[in-house]
């Protein structure tokens, strides 16, 4: 009687040995495909048909331009759209950079409730150019949505590309 019981549970161990076998391979398998494709989408992403030449040039000097301490906002001023649910942005800005001229200028606006909590924000593009040493007022701009829980808002210079004049 035992020995009927002890087969059987040797023979249950060993399908589940097997189980776990085969989901410890298919696991494996999927991390290994994962990894893969992302060391493929990753070294995909900068090949543009570029000399190397000009690739290594562009390279030294997006490292050397610094966006959000080059780009120096002279005034951000939130107001409504005429239906009052969207914010206007009217935006100046100064490139105190004296080599690097500033294009596809990305922007954060925050607007912070009573207790200085950010209370919501958006993100967008400015796709004008500002040239070294300029200064720029932007056209007017729809930039969000008005939060009317906010007491007030900031406007931040998140990032920009970058090329030498």
């Amino acid at each position: 009687m035992f020995e009927e019981f002890e087969a059987e549970e040797k023979g249950q161990a060993e399908e589940r040995n097997k189980l776990l076998k085969m989901t410890a391979i298919i696991v494996g398998a999927l991390a290994v495909v994962g990894a893969i494709v992302y060391i493929a989408s990753r070294g995909h992403a900068g090949s543009a048909a570029q000399p190397a030449q000009h690739v290594a040039v562009a390279a030294a000097g997006q490292a050397a331009a610094n966006p959000v301490k080059d780009l120096k906002i002279i005034k951000a001023v939130m107001g409504r759209d005429p239906s009052g649910l969207r914010v206007m942005w009217s935006v100046q800005l100064k490139n105190q950079s004296p080599t690097y001229t500033y294009s596809n200028i990305q922007y954060e606006a925050r607007f912070i409730g009573p207790d200085g909590s950010t209370t919501s924000s958006s993100r967008d593009t400015l796709k004008d150019s500002i040239a070294a040493g300029d200064e720029k007022k932007f056209p007017d701009f729809i930039g969000g949505v008005y939060d009317a829980n906010a007491s007030t808002y900031q406007f931040v210079i998140i990032s920009a590309d970058s090329a030498v004049q």
